[in-house]
């Protein structure tokens, strides 16, 4: 069983500037108001590890399961019963870049706790996917400048 939920965004910033905020754990805090911190070696290869806090919780160790320079990221981390993924997916169209973030549960638990964890997660997804993009199109104009 899998819950899932999702949230797209389009942008006019570019492949390689969400792509840098996607691979950066200093970005990772920074777009994502609940989180505390993100460690990972960077550029991180599937497989290598880390570990992100979130604000009043317990570390959690998680790996890297796809990634795709330009088109998809992805992570899980380890729950008592079921796998906590975190799908980045992005793909060009007529009228920009469109960014999706998701969180999925999977597993015999994920029906109890998507309800209980996966909705407050779901819940922050538009604001992390609005403020990663903006804060790409920041990136971009001040490589620009440089």
């Amino acid at each position: 069983m899998t819950w899932s939920r999702e949230y797209t965004h389009l942008t006019t910033a570019t492949t390689d500037a969400v792509w840098k905020r996607w691979t950066t754990p200093e970005d990772w805090a920074v777009d994502d108001p609940d989180l505390r911190e993100a460690i990972f070696l960077a550029p991180p290869r599937v497989g290598d590890s880390g570990r992100v806090v979130n604000h009043g919780t317990p570390a959690q160790r998680f790996t890297f399961t796809e990634l795709q320079p330009g088109v998809a990221m992805n992570f899980r981390i380890g729950l008592p019963g079921a796998v906590l993924s975190f799908p980045h997916r992005m793909r060009q169209t007529p009228h920009g870049l469109s960014v999706t973030h998701a969180v999925q549960i999977s597993g015999p638990l994920a029906m109890v706790l998507g309800p209980l964890v996966g909705r407050k997660i779901a819940a922050g997804l538009p604001a992390v996917v609005r403020l990663m993009t903006t804060n790409a199109l920041a990136d971009m104009a001040d490589a620009r400048e440089e």
